[in-house]
Protein backbone atom coordinates (compact mmCIF):
# COMPACT_ATOMS: atom_id res chain seq x y z
CA UNK A 1 0.00 0.00 0.00
CA UNK A 2 1.21 3.21 -0.90
CA UNK A 3 -1.16 5.75 0.54
CA UNK A 4 -4.45 6.17 2.36
CA UNK A 5 -6.83 7.76 0.11
CA UNK A 6 -10.19 7.83 2.39
CA UNK A 7 -12.20 6.88 5.27
CA UNK A 8 -15.50 6.09 6.00
CA UNK A 9 -17.73 4.33 8.33
CA UNK A 10 -16.50 1.06 8.07
CA UNK A 11 -13.92 0.93 5.86
CA UNK A 12 -10.62 2.61 4.74
CA UNK A 13 -9.27 2.87 0.94
CA UNK A 14 -5.94 3.18 0.47
CA UNK A 15 -3.62 3.20 -2.87
CA UNK A 16 -1.61 0.96 -3.80
CA UNK A 17 0.31 -1.23 -6.98
CA UNK A 18 -0.53 -4.26 -8.22
CA UNK A 19 2.87 -6.03 -8.77
CA UNK A 20 1.57 -8.60 -11.20
CA UNK A 21 0.48 -5.87 -13.69
CA UNK A 22 2.51 -2.70 -12.38
CA UNK A 23 -0.70 -0.66 -12.06
CA UNK A 24 -1.74 1.58 -9.28
CA UNK A 25 -5.25 0.21 -8.08
CA UNK A 26 -7.36 1.06 -4.50
CA UNK A 27 -7.95 -1.43 -1.53
CA UNK A 28 -10.74 -1.14 0.83
CA UNK A 29 -10.06 -2.94 3.71
CA UNK A 30 -12.10 -3.16 6.90
CA UNK A 31 -11.77 -0.65 9.67
CA UNK A 32 -10.15 -2.95 12.34
CA UNK A 33 -13.27 -1.89 14.86
CA UNK A 34 -15.59 -3.32 12.66
CA UNK A 35 -13.49 -6.60 11.97
CA UNK A 36 -14.84 -8.56 14.79
CA UNK A 37 -18.45 -7.41 13.85
CA UNK A 38 -20.13 -10.66 11.81
CA UNK A 39 -22.85 -8.05 10.51
CA UNK A 40 -20.38 -5.68 9.11
CA UNK A 41 -17.80 -8.15 7.45
CA UNK A 42 -21.24 -9.66 6.02
CA UNK A 43 -21.98 -6.52 4.66
CA UNK A 44 -18.12 -6.25 3.13
CA UNK A 45 -17.92 -9.56 1.51
CA UNK A 46 -21.54 -8.76 -0.33
CA UNK A 47 -19.92 -6.07 -1.70
CA UNK A 48 -17.13 -8.14 -3.45
CA UNK A 49 -19.82 -10.84 -4.69
CA UNK A 50 -22.25 -7.89 -5.85
CA UNK A 51 -19.42 -5.87 -7.90
CA UNK A 52 -18.17 -9.04 -9.26
CA UNK A 53 -21.43 -9.62 -11.45
CA UNK A 54 -21.36 -5.84 -12.26
CA UNK A 55 -19.18 -4.78 -15.15
CA UNK A 56 -20.33 -1.53 -16.36
CA UNK A 57 -18.99 1.57 -17.58
CA UNK A 58 -21.07 3.59 -15.01
CA UNK A 59 -19.97 1.31 -12.00
CA UNK A 60 -16.61 1.22 -10.61
CA UNK A 61 -15.19 -2.41 -11.45
CA UNK A 62 -13.43 -4.77 -9.00
CA UNK A 63 -10.36 -6.72 -10.26
CA UNK A 64 -9.42 -9.07 -7.26
CA UNK A 65 -10.69 -9.91 -3.05
CA UNK A 66 -10.35 -12.09 -0.26
CA UNK A 67 -8.89 -11.87 3.39
CA UNK A 68 -5.53 -10.71 4.25
CA UNK A 69 -5.15 -12.86 7.86
CA UNK A 70 -7.98 -12.23 9.00
CA UNK A 71 -8.99 -8.63 7.01
CA UNK A 72 -11.19 -8.73 4.49
CA UNK A 73 -10.29 -6.24 1.61
CA UNK A 74 -11.30 -5.58 -2.05
CA UNK A 75 -9.01 -4.20 -5.03
CA UNK A 76 -10.94 -1.93 -7.52
CA UNK A 77 -9.61 0.42 -10.27
CA UNK A 78 -7.87 3.63 -9.49
CA UNK A 79 -10.27 6.58 -10.30
CA UNK A 80 -9.12 9.77 -10.93
CA UNK A 81 -11.26 12.95 -9.89
CA UNK A 82 -13.84 13.13 -6.95
CA UNK A 83 -17.06 12.50 -5.47
CA UNK A 84 -20.36 14.27 -6.25
CA UNK A 85 -20.55 15.42 -2.31
CA UNK A 86 -17.31 17.15 -2.98
CA UNK A 87 -18.79 19.11 -6.43
CA UNK A 88 -21.69 19.77 -4.31
CA UNK A 89 -19.95 21.43 -1.64
CA UNK A 90 -18.86 24.21 -4.62
CA UNK A 91 -22.51 25.32 -5.29
CA UNK A 92 -25.32 24.56 -7.51
CA UNK A 93 -24.53 22.73 -10.87
CA UNK A 94 -25.82 23.96 -14.55
CA UNK A 95 -29.13 22.21 -15.40
CA UNK A 96 -26.79 20.44 -18.29
CA UNK A 97 -24.17 18.95 -15.80
CA UNK A 98 -27.16 18.00 -13.03
CA UNK A 99 -29.23 16.18 -15.72
CA UNK A 100 -26.14 14.61 -17.31
CA UNK A 101 -24.80 13.19 -13.77
CA UNK A 102 -28.32 12.15 -12.85
CA UNK A 103 -29.00 10.56 -16.11
CA UNK A 104 -25.58 8.50 -15.94
CA UNK A 105 -26.00 7.52 -12.55
CA UNK A 106 -29.38 6.07 -13.91
CA UNK A 107 -27.57 4.55 -16.58
CA UNK A 108 -25.85 2.40 -13.77
CA UNK A 109 -28.75 1.78 -11.97
CA UNK A 110 -30.51 0.73 -14.53
CA UNK A 111 -27.90 -2.30 -15.45
CA UNK A 112 -27.75 -3.21 -11.88
CA UNK A 113 -31.56 -3.71 -11.11
CA UNK A 114 -31.44 -5.60 -14.78
CA UNK A 115 -28.75 -8.47 -12.83
CA UNK A 116 -31.49 -7.65 -9.63
CA UNK A 117 -29.41 -5.66 -7.67
CA UNK A 118 -30.80 -2.38 -5.66
CA UNK A 119 -28.09 -0.07 -3.99
CA UNK A 120 -29.93 1.15 -1.27
CA UNK A 121 -27.69 3.69 -0.54
CA UNK A 122 -27.78 6.11 -3.36
CA UNK A 123 -26.03 9.36 -2.43
CA UNK A 124 -23.58 12.27 -3.44
CA UNK A 125 -20.84 10.56 -1.91
CA UNK A 126 -21.28 7.13 -3.56
CA UNK A 127 -21.17 8.74 -6.79
CA UNK A 128 -17.61 8.97 -8.60
CA UNK A 129 -17.10 11.70 -10.80
CA UNK A 130 -14.45 10.34 -12.87
CA UNK A 131 -11.94 12.60 -14.94
CA UNK A 132 -11.75 11.11 -18.34
CA UNK A 133 -9.52 13.24 -20.91
CA UNK A 134 -12.58 14.06 -22.86
CA UNK A 135 -14.83 14.04 -19.93
CA UNK A 136 -14.75 15.15 -16.35
CA UNK A 137 -17.63 13.82 -15.19
CA UNK A 138 -17.97 10.31 -16.29
CA UNK A 139 -19.97 8.64 -13.00
CA UNK A 140 -18.93 5.49 -11.63
CA UNK A 141 -21.25 4.35 -8.77
CA UNK A 142 -19.74 2.96 -5.52
CA UNK A 143 -20.11 1.20 -2.54
CA UNK A 144 -22.54 -1.43 -2.66
CA UNK A 145 -22.24 -2.78 0.65
CA UNK A 146 -25.61 -2.09 1.81
CA UNK A 147 -27.21 -3.42 -2.04
CA UNK A 148 -30.28 -5.78 -1.67
CA UNK A 149 -30.03 -9.12 -3.91
CA UNK A 150 -34.05 -9.39 -5.16
CA UNK A 151 -35.90 -12.14 -5.43
CA UNK A 152 -35.26 -13.95 -8.92
CA UNK A 153 -31.70 -12.92 -8.98
CA UNK A 154 -30.26 -15.98 -10.72
CA UNK A 155 -26.76 -15.59 -9.90
CA UNK A 156 -25.68 -18.46 -7.42
CA UNK A 157 -22.86 -16.62 -6.13
CA UNK A 158 -25.32 -13.99 -4.58
CA UNK A 159 -27.30 -16.40 -2.87
CA UNK A 160 -26.44 -15.37 1.00
CA UNK A 161 -28.96 -11.94 1.58
CA UNK A 162 -28.13 -10.30 4.91
CA UNK A 163 -30.91 -7.38 3.96
CA UNK A 164 -34.09 -7.66 5.91
CA UNK A 165 -37.19 -6.21 7.05
CA UNK A 166 -37.02 -4.09 10.27
CA UNK A 167 -33.25 -2.81 9.82
CA UNK A 168 -32.64 0.81 8.59
CA UNK A 169 -30.67 0.76 5.67
CA UNK A 170 -29.41 3.92 3.73
CA UNK A 171 -28.56 7.75 4.46
CA UNK A 172 -31.42 9.98 5.88
CA UNK A 173 -31.43 12.70 3.26
CA UNK A 174 -31.67 10.50 0.45
CA UNK A 175 -33.55 7.42 2.28
CA UNK A 176 -37.27 6.58 0.82
CA UNK A 177 -40.30 6.54 2.85
CA UNK A 178 -40.22 2.90 3.36
CA UNK A 179 -36.61 2.78 4.32
CA UNK A 180 -37.31 5.60 6.90
CA UNK A 181 -40.05 3.12 8.26
CA UNK A 182 -37.99 0.00 8.08
CA UNK A 183 -40.18 -1.53 5.41
CA UNK A 184 -39.04 -4.13 2.84
CA UNK A 185 -37.52 -1.76 -0.30
CA UNK A 186 -36.92 -2.45 -4.00
CA UNK A 187 -35.13 -0.78 -6.71
CA UNK A 188 -38.11 2.37 -6.57
CA UNK A 189 -36.06 3.02 -3.65
CA UNK A 190 -32.87 3.37 -5.57
CA UNK A 191 -35.31 6.02 -8.05
CA UNK A 192 -36.72 7.99 -5.07
CA UNK A 193 -32.63 8.73 -3.66
CA UNK A 194 -32.14 9.62 -7.50
CA UNK A 195 -35.14 12.26 -7.79
CA UNK A 196 -33.77 13.64 -4.36
CA UNK A 197 -30.22 13.97 -5.86
CA UNK A 198 -31.61 15.97 -8.97
CA UNK A 199 -33.27 18.35 -6.42
CA UNK A 200 -30.04 18.85 -5.04
CA UNK A 201 -27.99 19.60 -7.34
CA UNK A 202 -30.33 21.83 -8.59
CA UNK A 203 -31.80 23.54 -6.04
CA UNK A 204 -28.02 24.06 -4.26
CA UNK A 205 -29.67 22.10 -1.08
CA UNK A 206 -31.15 18.95 -0.19
CA UNK A 207 -34.95 18.22 -0.49
CA UNK A 208 -35.70 18.33 3.39
CA UNK A 209 -33.55 19.76 5.86
CA UNK A 210 -34.21 19.42 9.94
CA UNK A 211 -32.17 19.63 12.79
CA UNK A 212 -32.19 15.66 13.29
CA UNK A 213 -31.63 12.81 11.48
CA UNK A 214 -34.95 11.49 12.52
CA UNK A 215 -36.49 14.95 11.44
CA UNK A 216 -35.20 14.50 8.68
CA UNK A 217 -36.65 10.79 7.62
CA UNK A 218 -40.15 11.93 8.84
CA UNK A 219 -40.00 14.44 6.53
CA UNK A 220 -39.02 12.01 3.85
CA UNK A 221 -42.37 10.10 5.29
CA UNK A 222 -44.70 12.85 5.23
CA UNK A 223 -43.85 16.29 3.91
CA UNK A 224 -44.99 17.37 0.66
CA UNK A 225 -42.30 17.00 -2.63
CA UNK A 226 -40.19 20.47 -2.32
CA UNK A 227 -40.77 22.61 -5.36
CA UNK A 228 -37.64 23.83 -7.41
CA UNK A 229 -39.21 26.82 -8.19
CA UNK A 230 -39.13 28.26 -4.50
CA UNK A 231 -35.71 26.97 -4.22
CA UNK A 232 -34.48 28.13 -7.16
CA UNK A 233 -36.99 30.96 -8.19
CA UNK A 234 -34.03 31.51 -10.88
CA UNK A 235 -33.83 28.53 -12.35
CA UNK A 236 -35.09 28.59 -15.90
CA UNK A 237 -36.06 24.45 -16.30
CA UNK A 238 -37.79 24.65 -12.65
CA UNK A 239 -41.02 23.70 -14.29
CA UNK A 240 -39.81 21.27 -16.90
CA UNK A 241 -38.14 19.32 -13.64
CA UNK A 242 -40.49 19.41 -11.12
CA UNK A 243 -42.50 16.36 -12.72
CA UNK A 244 -39.80 14.34 -13.17
CA UNK A 245 -38.68 14.88 -9.46
CA UNK A 246 -42.60 14.97 -8.45
CA UNK A 247 -42.47 11.08 -10.08
CA UNK A 248 -39.09 9.71 -8.45
CA UNK A 249 -39.74 11.07 -5.51
CA UNK A 250 -44.05 9.83 -4.54
CA UNK A 251 -44.24 8.95 -1.21
CA UNK A 252 -45.61 5.78 -2.37
CA UNK A 253 -43.39 3.18 -4.30
CA UNK A 254 -45.91 2.07 -6.44
CA UNK A 255 -46.24 5.70 -8.00
CA UNK A 256 -42.88 5.89 -8.92
CA UNK A 257 -41.03 5.31 -12.56
CA UNK A 258 -41.29 1.51 -12.27
CA UNK A 259 -37.48 1.56 -14.00
CA UNK A 260 -34.69 3.65 -14.18
CA UNK A 261 -35.03 3.63 -17.71
CA UNK A 262 -38.11 5.18 -17.74
CA UNK A 263 -36.32 7.88 -15.10
CA UNK A 264 -33.99 8.55 -17.81
CA UNK A 265 -36.12 8.58 -20.29
CA UNK A 266 -37.76 11.92 -18.86
CA UNK A 267 -34.64 13.68 -18.38
CA UNK A 268 -33.40 12.64 -21.73
CA UNK A 269 -37.05 14.53 -23.15
CA UNK A 270 -36.27 17.58 -21.27
CA UNK A 271 -32.73 17.77 -22.22
CA UNK A 272 -33.96 17.22 -26.08
CA UNK A 273 -36.84 19.48 -25.80
CA UNK A 274 -34.94 22.31 -23.88
CA UNK A 275 -32.75 22.50 -27.02
CA UNK A 276 -35.11 22.41 -29.23
CA UNK A 277 -37.48 25.35 -27.26
CA UNK A 278 -39.86 23.26 -26.24
CA UNK A 279 -41.92 24.84 -23.88
CA UNK A 280 -44.93 22.46 -22.97
CA UNK A 281 -44.37 20.34 -19.62
CA UNK A 282 -46.28 17.36 -21.16
CA UNK A 283 -44.24 16.78 -24.10
CA UNK A 284 -41.21 16.36 -22.21
CA UNK A 285 -42.26 14.43 -19.48
CA UNK A 286 -43.39 10.55 -20.38
CA UNK A 287 -46.13 9.18 -18.71
CA UNK A 288 -47.62 5.49 -18.87
CA UNK A 289 -50.20 7.56 -21.02
CA UNK A 290 -47.86 8.28 -23.90
CA UNK A 291 -48.65 5.48 -26.61
CA UNK A 292 -45.51 4.94 -29.08
CA UNK A 293 -45.67 7.11 -32.40
CA UNK A 294 -47.90 6.54 -35.42
CA UNK A 295 -45.87 4.83 -38.06
CA UNK A 296 -47.14 5.91 -42.12
CA UNK A 297 -46.96 2.92 -44.51
CA UNK A 298 -45.72 3.94 -47.87
CA UNK A 299 -47.46 3.23 -50.31
CA UNK A 300 -50.58 4.70 -48.72
CA UNK A 301 -53.80 4.41 -50.08
CA UNK A 302 -55.80 7.79 -50.35
CA UNK A 303 -57.93 8.63 -47.97
CA UNK A 304 -61.44 7.94 -47.91
CA UNK A 305 -63.98 10.81 -48.79
CA UNK A 306 -67.04 10.53 -46.04
CA UNK A 307 -69.23 9.27 -48.64
CA UNK A 308 -67.33 6.43 -49.47
CA UNK A 309 -67.62 5.04 -45.90
CA UNK A 310 -70.50 2.02 -45.78
CA UNK A 311 -72.26 3.34 -43.12
CA UNK A 312 -73.22 7.47 -43.98
CA UNK A 313 -75.66 7.97 -46.64
CA UNK A 314 -74.61 10.63 -49.33
CA UNK A 315 -77.96 11.38 -50.01
CA UNK A 316 -78.47 12.93 -46.00
CA UNK A 317 -75.31 14.42 -44.69
CA UNK A 318 -74.94 13.00 -41.22
CA UNK A 319 -75.96 15.88 -38.45
CA UNK A 320 -73.12 17.68 -37.12
CA UNK A 321 -73.95 16.52 -33.50
CA UNK A 322 -72.82 12.80 -35.16
CA UNK A 323 -69.23 14.08 -36.99
CA UNK A 324 -67.51 12.42 -34.35
CA UNK A 325 -68.31 9.40 -35.98
CA UNK A 326 -66.80 10.23 -39.00
CA UNK A 327 -63.59 11.02 -37.04
CA UNK A 328 -63.88 7.53 -35.17
CA UNK A 329 -64.26 5.55 -38.99
CA UNK A 330 -61.05 7.94 -40.32
CA UNK A 331 -58.66 6.56 -37.45
CA UNK A 332 -59.92 2.78 -37.48
CA UNK A 333 -59.24 3.54 -41.23
CA UNK A 334 -56.18 4.97 -40.91
CA UNK A 335 -55.01 2.28 -38.35
CA UNK A 336 -55.75 -0.59 -40.52
CA UNK A 337 -53.65 0.38 -43.41
CA UNK A 338 -50.46 1.60 -41.22
CA UNK A 339 -50.69 -1.68 -39.50
CA UNK A 340 -50.73 -3.18 -42.69
CA UNK A 341 -48.15 -1.15 -43.97
CA UNK A 342 -45.76 -2.36 -41.12
CA UNK A 343 -46.40 -6.09 -41.72
CA UNK A 344 -45.39 -5.81 -45.41
CA UNK A 345 -41.99 -4.43 -44.85
CA UNK A 346 -41.25 -6.62 -41.90
CA UNK A 347 -42.53 -9.84 -43.49
CA UNK A 348 -40.46 -9.26 -46.74
CA UNK A 349 -38.06 -10.99 -47.69
CA UNK A 350 -37.05 -14.96 -49.14
CA UNK A 351 -39.26 -16.06 -46.37
CA UNK A 352 -42.86 -14.52 -46.38
CA UNK A 353 -45.41 -15.81 -43.22
CA UNK A 354 -48.88 -15.71 -44.40
CA UNK A 355 -50.83 -13.51 -42.00
CA UNK A 356 -54.60 -13.68 -41.30
CA UNK A 357 -57.10 -11.03 -41.65
CA UNK A 358 -57.54 -10.40 -39.00
CA UNK A 359 -56.59 -6.35 -37.43
CA UNK A 360 -56.10 -6.58 -33.60
CA UNK A 361 -55.16 -4.02 -31.35
CA UNK A 362 -51.48 -3.47 -30.89
CA UNK A 363 -50.44 -4.25 -27.34
CA UNK A 364 -49.44 -1.45 -24.52
CA UNK A 365 -45.99 -1.40 -23.28
CA UNK A 366 -45.57 -3.09 -20.19
CA UNK A 367 -44.68 -0.08 -17.73
CA UNK A 368 -42.50 -3.16 -15.92
CA UNK A 369 -40.01 -4.00 -19.10
CA UNK A 370 -40.27 -0.82 -21.32
CA UNK A 371 -39.69 2.71 -21.00
CA UNK A 372 -41.94 5.14 -22.67
CA UNK A 373 -41.46 5.94 -25.96
CA UNK A 374 -41.31 10.08 -26.90
CA UNK A 375 -43.00 11.58 -29.04
CA UNK A 376 -41.25 11.58 -32.38
CA UNK A 377 -39.68 15.07 -33.58
CA UNK A 378 -42.39 17.26 -35.85
CA UNK A 379 -39.17 17.66 -38.43
CA UNK A 380 -37.88 15.51 -40.72
CA UNK A 381 -34.05 16.51 -42.14
CA UNK A 382 -33.91 15.85 -45.97
CA UNK A 383 -30.05 15.98 -45.88
CA UNK A 384 -27.37 16.43 -43.10
CA UNK A 385 -23.99 17.83 -42.93
CA UNK A 386 -22.79 21.05 -43.20
CA UNK A 387 -23.98 22.87 -47.06
CA UNK A 388 -21.64 22.03 -49.66
CA UNK A 389 -19.83 18.97 -47.71
CA UNK A 390 -19.97 16.23 -49.12
CA UNK A 391 -19.61 12.59 -47.18
CA UNK A 392 -16.04 10.97 -47.11
CA UNK A 393 -14.31 8.54 -45.71
CA UNK A 394 -11.57 10.23 -43.71
CA UNK A 395 -8.96 7.48 -43.73
CA UNK A 396 -8.33 7.68 -47.37
CA UNK A 397 -6.02 10.36 -46.15
CA UNK A 398 -2.71 9.23 -44.58
CA UNK A 399 -3.01 8.22 -40.88
CA UNK A 400 -1.27 10.10 -38.29
CA UNK A 401 1.53 7.82 -36.92
CA UNK A 402 -0.03 8.49 -33.22
CA UNK A 403 -3.45 7.03 -34.62
CA UNK A 404 -1.98 3.55 -36.48
CA UNK A 405 -1.93 1.30 -33.69
CA UNK A 406 -4.90 1.79 -32.27
CA UNK A 407 -6.75 2.34 -35.72
CA UNK A 408 -5.22 -1.46 -36.41
CA UNK A 409 -5.74 -3.14 -33.08
CA UNK A 410 -9.39 -1.99 -33.55
CA UNK A 411 -9.48 -3.53 -37.30
CA UNK A 412 -8.12 -6.65 -36.03
CA UNK A 413 -11.01 -6.66 -33.21
CA UNK A 414 -8.66 -5.82 -30.54
CA UNK A 415 -10.77 -4.57 -27.09
CA UNK A 416 -9.14 -1.70 -25.82
CA UNK A 417 -9.41 0.05 -22.51
CA UNK A 418 -9.37 3.53 -21.42
CA UNK A 419 -5.71 3.55 -21.07
CA UNK A 420 -4.92 2.70 -24.70
CA UNK A 421 -6.75 5.01 -25.82
CA UNK A 422 -4.83 7.98 -24.29
CA UNK A 423 -3.17 8.55 -27.56
CA UNK A 424 -5.84 9.31 -29.68
CA UNK A 425 -7.03 11.72 -26.48
CA UNK A 426 -3.82 13.54 -26.70
CA UNK A 427 -3.98 13.89 -30.91
CA UNK A 428 -7.67 15.63 -30.06
CA UNK A 429 -6.43 17.90 -27.82
CA UNK A 430 -3.60 19.01 -30.30
CA UNK A 431 -5.78 18.87 -33.62
CA UNK A 432 -9.41 19.96 -32.46
CA UNK A 433 -10.38 19.69 -36.44
CA UNK A 434 -10.00 16.49 -37.15
CA UNK A 435 -12.27 13.88 -36.59
CA UNK A 436 -10.61 11.11 -36.77
CA UNK A 437 -9.27 10.41 -33.33
CA UNK A 438 -13.11 10.60 -32.06
CA UNK A 439 -13.70 8.38 -34.84
CA UNK A 440 -11.78 5.38 -33.14
CA UNK A 441 -12.92 6.35 -29.34
CA UNK A 442 -16.18 5.34 -30.80
CA UNK A 443 -15.66 2.65 -32.23
CA UNK A 444 -13.98 0.99 -28.86
CA UNK A 445 -16.47 1.95 -26.97
CA UNK A 446 -19.06 0.36 -28.86
CA UNK A 447 -16.65 -2.81 -29.05
CA UNK A 448 -16.44 -2.87 -25.15
CA UNK A 449 -20.17 -1.96 -24.44
CA UNK A 450 -20.04 1.70 -23.50
CA UNK A 451 -22.80 2.42 -26.01
CA UNK A 452 -23.34 5.83 -24.93
CA UNK A 453 -20.47 6.81 -24.18
CA UNK A 454 -19.40 5.78 -28.00
CA UNK A 455 -22.52 7.33 -29.29
CA UNK A 456 -21.73 10.90 -27.71
CA UNK A 457 -17.81 10.52 -29.31
CA UNK A 458 -19.25 9.63 -32.53
CA UNK A 459 -21.26 13.18 -32.58
CA UNK A 460 -17.95 14.36 -31.59
CA UNK A 461 -16.54 13.88 -34.73
CA UNK A 462 -19.13 14.90 -36.90
CA UNK A 463 -19.04 18.17 -34.85
CA UNK A 464 -14.93 18.61 -35.44
CA UNK A 465 -15.87 17.71 -39.04
CA UNK A 466 -19.41 17.23 -40.76
CA UNK A 467 -17.65 15.29 -43.77
CA UNK A 468 -16.76 12.85 -41.63
CA UNK A 469 -20.20 11.24 -41.54
CA UNK A 470 -18.54 8.90 -44.92
CA UNK A 471 -16.59 7.01 -42.30
CA UNK A 472 -17.52 3.02 -42.99
CA UNK A 473 -18.28 2.19 -39.26
CA UNK A 474 -20.13 5.57 -37.72
CA UNK A 475 -23.27 5.00 -38.86
CA UNK A 476 -23.16 0.85 -38.56
CA UNK A 477 -22.22 1.34 -34.70
CA UNK A 478 -24.93 3.86 -34.69
CA UNK A 479 -27.54 1.80 -36.38
CA UNK A 480 -26.71 -0.92 -33.28
CA UNK A 481 -26.87 1.80 -30.70
CA UNK A 482 -30.71 2.40 -32.05
CA UNK A 483 -31.36 -0.76 -30.58
CA UNK A 484 -30.22 -0.25 -27.20
CA UNK A 485 -32.43 0.19 -23.60
CA UNK A 486 -30.03 3.02 -22.64
CA UNK A 487 -28.54 4.84 -25.49
CA UNK A 488 -31.05 4.03 -28.31
CA UNK A 489 -32.78 7.92 -28.11
CA UNK A 490 -29.83 9.54 -28.00
CA UNK A 491 -28.96 7.55 -31.29
CA UNK A 492 -31.42 7.91 -32.78
CA UNK A 493 -31.37 11.52 -32.16
CA UNK A 494 -27.70 11.24 -33.75
CA UNK A 495 -28.44 9.41 -37.09
CA UNK A 496 -30.92 12.10 -37.56
CA UNK A 497 -28.65 15.35 -36.81
CA UNK A 498 -25.54 13.78 -38.46
CA UNK A 499 -27.13 11.71 -41.55
CA UNK A 500 -31.21 12.40 -42.01
CA UNK A 501 -32.12 10.96 -45.23
CA UNK A 502 -28.38 9.43 -46.43
CA UNK A 503 -29.37 7.04 -43.34
CA UNK A 504 -32.10 5.43 -45.08
CA UNK A 505 -30.55 2.57 -47.07
CA UNK A 506 -28.47 1.31 -44.51
CA UNK A 507 -31.67 1.43 -42.64
CA UNK A 508 -33.60 -0.52 -44.53
CA UNK A 509 -30.63 -2.89 -44.36
CA UNK A 510 -30.82 -3.10 -40.70
CA UNK A 511 -34.65 -3.24 -40.62
CA UNK A 512 -34.38 -6.66 -42.98
CA UNK A 513 -31.52 -8.18 -40.63
CA UNK A 514 -33.91 -7.98 -37.65
CA UNK A 515 -30.74 -7.38 -35.47
CA UNK A 516 -32.59 -6.09 -32.28
CA UNK A 517 -35.48 -7.33 -30.35
CA UNK A 518 -39.03 -6.38 -30.91
CA UNK A 519 -38.63 -2.69 -29.20
CA UNK A 520 -35.16 -1.98 -30.75
CA UNK A 521 -36.51 -3.22 -34.52
CA UNK A 522 -39.65 -0.59 -33.73
CA UNK A 523 -37.43 2.01 -32.96
CA UNK A 524 -35.37 1.42 -36.08
CA UNK A 525 -38.95 1.55 -38.16
CA UNK A 526 -39.57 4.56 -36.14
CA UNK A 527 -36.58 6.07 -37.01
CA UNK A 528 -37.05 5.32 -40.99
CA UNK A 529 -40.32 6.73 -40.87
CA UNK A 530 -39.51 9.97 -39.67
CA UNK A 531 -36.53 10.54 -42.43
CA UNK A 532 -38.25 9.76 -44.83
CA UNK A 533 -38.76 12.96 -47.50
Amino acid sequence: MLARLGVGGVGVVYQGRQVRLDRLVAIKVLQQSTVESPEWRGRFEREARVLSTLAHPNIVTLTDFGIDGDVPYLVMELLQGKTLADLISEGPLSPERALDIVGQTLRGLAFAHRQGIAHRDLKPANIFLQALPDHADHVRLLDFGTAKVLEGANAASLAVNLSHAGGVFGTPAYMSPEQARAERVDTRADIYAAGAILFQLLAGRPPYEADTPEGVMEAHVSAPVPRLAEARPDLSIARLVQPVIDRAMAKKPAARYPQALWMLSALEGIDGGSRAGATSVAELAPTLKNLPPVRRARPAPEPPTVKDLPFVRSARPAPRSHGWRTAIALVVLAAAATTAGTLLRRHRGPVVESVKPVVAQAPAPDPQTTPPTPPAPQTKPASAGAPGQRARDPWQEAVPEALKPIRDKLEHGTRLNEGALGPAYAFARQNPSDPRPWLLVGHAYTQIGWVSDSVERYQRAYRADPSCRGDPQMLEDLLKAVTHRVAGRAAERAIRDIYGAEAIPALEKAIARGDGDRDGNDRLDHLRDSLAP
